[in-house]
C-alpha cells in the first residue's frame, strides 16, 4: 500500500515538508500506536552485543530524520532496534536556505543540504528525557552531536563537549559527527590535530560524568565521510583506536556524483543507493587496517535484507537506514527482520 498509493501522494509534495509533517505524526501517540499494532516483530536470535550495550537487533535509524529527539516512540513502535537522533548542536540554528533537500527516485536517492537545523541541545534533552517514559527498556537511543555553524575549528571541541555533557543521563550512546558536507568547515575537523583533540576531550568527560552520576560511561562512535583518502583514513583510524573510542559509523553521505549519470545534481550530501558502493568500500578498508579495534556501524544505501546482509558480511556489528525508509516504507524493517530471522534458522 505505501509504494503504491501513498508513497506517490507523498512525492508529490516538497520533500522537508513531507519530512517535517512524518515528523509530527511520529512524535503523537496515535500513529506509534498503530505501528506498534501492525509492525512489531522480534526474535532473540537478533541480539548483537555491541561495546557497551545490547541491541534488540542490529536494524537502526540514521542521524538526521529526527534531529529533535520528538518522534522516538515512533522508531520504537516501528521495530528498529535502536535509533540515533540529532544532529543537536549547543545552539538552536535554523541550517541552511530552503529548498535544501531533493528527491532522485530514479536512482533510490536523496541529496540534502539542510545545515544541522535543530532547536538546541536545551530543548533536544529535554526531549530525549520525555522520550524515555514512551519507549520499549530495550531500544536504544543515540545522540548525534555537532558545532554550531559560527563555532571557530580551534573551539569546535567545546561544542561537542557541551552538548555531551546535556545529554550523558538520557543517551545510550553518542556520535561525533565531523563529516556532514552541509556545514563548511565541518569536515576540516576529521584532521588528526582536530579529532585528537575532540575525542580526547570526550573520553576524559565520560569518565568524570561516569563517576559523578554513578552511571556506566558511553559508547562515543565517530561518523565519517565516505569522501576520504587512504591516508586520512589512517589517520581516523589510529586516532580512534588511540582515544579508546567503541567504533566508527561508515558512512555519511557523499558529495561525489561519480556513482550518477552524468549530469546536473544539487549541491549538498547524496544518500540512497548511489552511496552503497562507496561505502562498502570504506567499511572494508576499515575492517582491513582496524584489525578488530573498533566496531563499524555500517549506512549508505540499505534497502533490503540483502544489503543489510552484504553489510554485515563485510564485518559491521549494526546497520543505519534512512533514505530506503522513505522509498521503502515503514514495513522495510519488519521484512528486513523476518527474512534474518529466517535465515538465523536455518
Amino acid at each position: 500500500m505505501y509504494k503504491k498509493i501513498i508513497k506517490p501522494l507523498l512525492f508529490d509534495y516538497d520533500p522537508e515538508k513531507i519530512h517535517n509533517f512524518t515528523i509530527n505524526r511520529l512524535s503523537g501517540s496515535i500513529f506509534p500506536a498503530i505501528l506498534k499494532l501492525l509492525m512489531q516483530f522480534e526474535d532473540k536470535k537478533l541480539e548483537r552485543k555491541v561495546g557497551r550495550l545490547t541491541f534488540r537487533n542490529p536494524i537502526g535509524l540514521a542521524a538526521g530524520m529526527d534531529k529533535n529527539a520528538t518522534a522516538l516512540a515512533g522508531w520504537d513502535a516501528m521495530g528498529f532496534g535502536f535509533a540515533e537522533a540529532g544532529t543537536v548542536t549547543p545552539l538552536p540554528q535554523e541550517g541552511n536556505p530552503k529548498p535544501r533537500m531533493f528527491r532522485l527516485p530514479e536512482y533510490g536517492a536523496l541529496i540534502n543540504r539542510l545545515g544541522f537545523n535543530n532547536g538546541g541541545a536545551d530543548e533536544f534533552e529535554k526531549n530525549l528525557e520525555a522520550s524515555k517514559e514512551k519507549i520499549s527498556r530495550d531500544f536504544i537511543v543515540g545522540v548525534n552531536i555537532g558545532k554550531n555553524k559560527h563555532t571557530e575549528l580551534d573551539d569546535a571541541y567545546q561544542d561537542y563537549k557541551f552538548s555531551f555533557e546535556k545529554c550523558f543521563e538520557s543517551a545510550d550512546y553518542f556520535t561525533i559527527n565531523v563529516s556532514s558536507p552541509n556545514t563548511e568547515g565541518l569536515r576540516q575537523l576529521q584532521q588528526k590535530k582536530y579529532l585528537n583533540e575532540i575525542l580526547k576531550s570526550l573520553q576524559q568527560l565520560n569518565k568524570e560524568l561516569d563517576t559523578t552520576f554513578s552511571d556506566t560511561a558511553k559508547d562515543i562512535y565517530l561518523k565519517i565521510a565516505p569522501d576520504l583518502t587512504e591516508a586520512e583514513l589512517d589517520d581516523i583510524i589510529q586516532v580512534s583506536i588511540d582515544n579508546n573510542i567503541t567504533g566508527i559509523i561508515a558512512t555519511n553521505t557523499t558529495i561525489s556524483r561519480d556513482t550518477l549519470p552524468e549530469g546536473e545534481y544539487e549541491s549538498g550530501g547524496l544518500s540512497g543507493k548511489p552511496l552503497e558502493p562507496i561505502s562498502n568500500s570504506v567499511i572494508k578498508y576499515i575492517m582491513k587496517k582496524a584489525e578488530g579495534k573498533l566496531a563499524v556501524i555500517a549506512c549508505g544505501g540499505i534497502s533490503s535484507y540483502d544489503d543489510v546482509r552484504e553489510k554485515l558480511d563485510l564485518g559491521a556489528s549494526l546497520v543505519q537506514l534512512y533514505t530506503g525508509l522513505i522509498y521503502e516504507g515503514p514495513g522495510l524493517i519488519k521484512k528486513i527482520k523476518k527474512e534474518m530471522s529466517a535465515a538465523a534458522a536455518k
